[in-house]
């Protein structure tokens, strides 16, 4: 299984407080001052020319930015001045000269800042999609996989995948410090895997914050027992971030020891990308040795990640939708934060239960909206809609077109108004504070915390 990780690319230009930029800036200046005394040793940096040493704290502002720019136009400016006091050049302080080098190059340098942040927030806007569409491919990926096929390949097991996967989140939900939510896991995880593999020699092993692999397994099947770090298999699974496994034809042949002393190595890798442990399979039965098998494990791989990146608070709500919801708004609440991303709760009210139309509002869902039905305090049944990447203005858009489908669906003088549909909105703060949203949630909307976590 491939995962295309081009969404995640960096940018061309080196971070701009690396030792790279700062080399850059005063390498390259010092280039242009070096040939301009070399080729024009009279007038060195082109007072009374074209002044193409310019061209230094130009080009280095839209590469890195302001200061960069202005550390670079600085510099010129300073061989100017030592030339002007303490050289035979430059008789005459060139002012305009002085001005136009600074001005030029900090307006270049401005405006690469300012396209820079507005890059900024487009790239984790579409992090945030192609986190949400990594999310449906794993969901649509365990939909495909035939249950007939499933039920053939445990027919011993008095368990389903669906249910193994609901209990592994169950156990997930008595887990009561989250820092240890791995070593608390390891063992039902290893025996999921270990289960839908029907794997006789594996073992799990934590990843730390360096990329390591640490080298005694947390979970065993079999004796695993110590693994090298930097064993060849693991070092590529490391990497890629993606499954790594010797071909079939070489273990038929004995030859896989060469390479490695592991058949494969799968990663636990959640939907934000952070590779949390690994599975070190040493052996597993060789007509299961496929293509099939191995994917079905690298998804119920990436599922356990997930589960192991939830919020705990959400996991102690009773439904998987609740729980679903609650951890989607906290990632809009972080990426308001921190990023300044907009994003926006809207409440649908309605005075009584009316399933024509709940479910018309169900299908007016946009493409990365969330829906959650719910009863408030006021025993009036609820739809509470949250808006990734929409400000509180484009909730009367999204309001206006609920009145064209009712319009459409009911025939004309059917509104939200006539219908005593009450919408309630509240744009997500990025002030850090959050008993705003508390007070809009618990008192204004009348919800409790057994519905929603935040």
């Amino acid at each position: 299984m491939d995962i295309d990780l081009s969404h995640k690319e960096d940018s061309l230009a080196p971070q701009v407080g690396s030792l790279t930029a700062w080399a850059e800036t005063l390498g390259f200046t010092a280039l242009v001052l070096a040939l301009g005394f070399w080729l024009a040793p009279g007038d060195p940096l082109q007072v009374f020319g074209f002044p193409w040493p310019m061209l230094a704290p130009l080009l280095l502002g839209v590469r890195y930015g302001f200061f960069k720019a202005l550390v670079s136009a600085s510099l010129l400016v300073f061989t100017l001045l030592l030339l002007r006091f303490y050289g035979p050049l430059y008789d005459e302080l060139p002012g305009p000269y002085i001005i136009g080098v600074l001005v030029s190059s900090m307006l270049v340098g401005e405006f690469r800042d300012l396209w820079g942040r507005r890059l900024e927030r487009l790239k984790m806007a579409n992090d945030y999609r192609q986190y949400r569409l990594d999310e449906f491919t794993r969901a649509h990926q365990m939909l495909r996989i035939s249950h007939d096929r499933l039920e053939q390949r445990v027919a011993g097991s008095d368990q389903s995948l669906r249910s193994s996967l609901l209990l592994l989140r169950e156990r997930m939900r008595e887990v009561k410090t989250p820092d240890e939510a791995l070593i608390w896991m390891a063992e039902p995880i290893i025996s999921l895997l270990g289960q839908y593999g029907s794997l006789r020699v594996a073992g799990l092993y934590a990843v730390n914050k360096e990329q390591q692999v640490l080298p005694w397994p947390l979970a065993t099947i079999g004796e695993m027992g110590e693994i090298d770090a930097d064993d060849r298999m693991i070092r590529l699974c490391v990497d890629r971030g993606d499954l790594v496994s010797v071909g079939a034809d070489s273990i038929e042949r004995g030859e896989e020891k060469t390479f490695s002393s592991l058949q494969a190595c799968i990663p636990l890798i959640d939907t934000h990308g952070n590779l949390i442990a690994l599975l070190a399979v040493r052996q597993m039965p060789f007509f299961l040795f496929n293509d099939k098998t191995l994917s079905l494990l690298v998804l119920l791989a990436g599922h356990a990640a997930d589960l192991l990146q939830s919020d705990p608070r959400a996991l102690q709500l009773p439904g998987a939708d609740m729980q679903s919801f609650s951890q989607h708004l906290y990632r809009s609440l972080l990426d308001a934060e921190r990023h300044r991303l907009p994003g926006t709760l809207c409440l649908l009210e309605l005075p009584e239960v009316d399933e024509d139309l709940m479910r018309l509002f169900f299908e007016s869902q946009r493409g990365l909206d969330l829906h959650l039905r719910v009863r408030n305090g006021r025993g009036h049944d609820c739809l509470l809609i949250l808006m990734p990447l929409t400000p509180q203005t484009g909730v009367g858009g999204f309001v206006a077109r609920l009145e064209q489908l009712l319009t459409k669906r009911f025939g004309p003088g059917y509104t939200l108004l006539e219908l005593e549909v009450v919408v309630r909105q509240f744009e997500l703060p990025t002030t850090g504070s959050r008993s705003a949203l508390r007070e809009f949630l618990f008192k204004e909307c009348e919800l409790n915390e057994g519905q929603i976590a935040i």
